[in-house]
This record gives structure tokens, C-alpha cells and sequence, in this order.
């Protein structure tokens, strides 16, 4: 299966196209609906963070998703890869939320990230010549 290369803005309706062409892609590449689903809840939440928060407000900024989904003898590997110029921020050293704490007493953030860590098998940040990338892969099982 190709690579699927697309180039972002920061609004709204960029950010929701470009999650239907990562849902419509992992379809063709064999992925189900509810897989489909799921990793686009993923991206989601990497692209969304990406958008508000890796430039100054009123800063114009452009970010590109790569994605693979290649067959795999286990199943289907899928790669989500997100490169930005924005503010430096390693979403792997994040700290966890307290999730067993009461609704009035967690810490505002950090959800997000716990929730896509939680959903993916591997996560990787690297920053080099000023650009963040922040990869996340998931094995979608197939039976044998």
C-alpha cells in the first residue's frame, strides 16, 4: 500500500479533511470500520494538539501526516507520522493523568495523549533541523 502524504493548516476544516483522507485511506488499505475509526480518533488527538497548540495565536502554520498501512504475515501495520515547525514538545515525557481521581480534582490536559498511548503499540518523538516528529504505530491483528 502507498504512502499517504498530505500537508495540513492550522483550522478547523483542514484538520477535518485530513482526518477523513486517514480514515478512507486505512479502509482501502484493509483496515475494518471500528479499526478505521479508532486510529482516526488517534490522529485526531495528535493533529488537534498539533493545530492549537505548536504555533503562537495568529500564527500562520503548516504541518504534514504521513501514513502507512502495509501488510504485515500478523496483520496490518499501520504508521501515523506528524512533522511540524512548531514550538519543540516531546509528547512521550508527558506525565500521565491521575485517572482514578475525582472528575474536580484531575490536572486540566494530558487525556489526550494517555488515550492515544494507550490505543497504539509504540510511540517515538524526534527533534531535528527545528521540526518536531512524532510517530505512532499499531499492528491491527489478522487471524492466521
Amino acid at each position: 500500500m502507498a504512502m499517504l502524504q498530505l500537508e495540513c493548516a492550522r483550522d478547523e476544516q483542514a484538520v477535518e479533511r485530513l482526518l477523513d483522507a486517514i480514515e478512507e485511506h486505512l479502509g482501502d488499505a484493509g483496515a475494518t470500520m471500528a479499526e478505521a475509526m479508532q486510529l482516526r480518533l488517534v490522529a485526531e488527538e495528535i493533529v488537534t494538539n498539533i493545530a492549537r497548540c505548536a504555533w503562537p495565536d495568529g500564527e500562520e502554520g503548516r504541518f504534514s501526516v504521513e501514513l502507512e498501512a502495509v501488510p504485515d504475515p500478523a496483520g496490518l501495520q499501520v504508521r501515523l507520522t506528524t512533522i511540524d515547525d512548531g514550538a519543540p514538545f516531546d509528547p512521550t515525557v508527558q506525565k500521565a493523568p491521575d485517572i482514578e481521581a475525582g472528575i474536580d480534582d484531575r490536572a486540566i490536559g494530558g487525556l489526550g495523549m494517555f488515550l492515544v498511548k494507550e490505543m497504539t503499540d509504540a510511540q517515538r518523538y524526534a527533534r531535528a533541523d527545528g521540526e518536531n516528529r512524532f510517530c505512532v504505530e499499531k499492528l491491527l491483528h489478522r487471524a492466521a
